[in-house]
């Protein structure tokens, strides 16, 4: 008997934290996928669905509807040119495009699925808590909407988007640099 409640014990102590840790943890959809344009070396580190939730500046943030989830985009960029060069964050796009919207002409368009949110850091059960110290913070709305590289200079970025949960991200669109695409498929 004193052996089933040692062990008994044990298993209400580590299942807790092992339910926490497995619905925390980010499930790798694709990884290491290079490519390249005129200006920039991009490579993918990393795409993964959730964590679904991140804290910043003091309070928590998370798709207001369930049928939302976040998917992280963890990139690596290389300037290639002579001259620097400006990476806008906003016009890297995430496919399929999910959100309808209502041209001037009242025709039916497709809203670009730009980032909600930059980070300097990946987010994880970890450090899902740690701030970001290079001025990041989504709480005040101070972001870092864009990033000017020096000649052979390489950044590291994750990239945040919405996405409902019934589609699979498809590809990157880098708007910039003449429609480069990574595909997710």
């Amino acid at each position: 008997m004193l052996v089933f409640m040692k062990n008994f014990k044990l298993v209400t102590i580590l299942l807790p934290l092992y339910l926490v840790i497995n619905c925390a943890t980010p499930i790798v959809l694709k990884q290491n996928i290079k490519s390249k344009s005129k200006n920039l070396e991009i490579e993918l580190l990393k795409l993964t669905d959730g964590p679904d939730s991140f804290a910043s500046g003091g309070a928590n943030f998370y798709p207001k509807s369930s049928d939302v989830r976040l998917v992280h985009a963890t990139l690596s960029f290389k300037n290639l040119k002579n001259t620097d060069h400006e990476i806008v964050f906003g016009k890297i796009a995430l496919e399929p495009t999910y959100i309808t919207i209502l041209d001037d002409k009242g025709k039916e368009t497709k809203k670009l699925n730009s980032p909600a949110f930059v980070r300097h850091f990946e987010v994880s059960v970890w450090n899902d808590v740690k701030e970001d110290t290079t001025g990041n913070n989504f709480a005040t709305g101070k972001t870092e909407n864009s990033i000017t590289l020096k000649p052979n200079e390489t950044a590291t970025r994750t990239l945040i988007y919405f996405l409902p949960k019934a589609k699979s991200p498809e590809k990157l669109i880098f708007l910039d640099e003449n429609s480069v695409v990574i595909s997710l498929k």
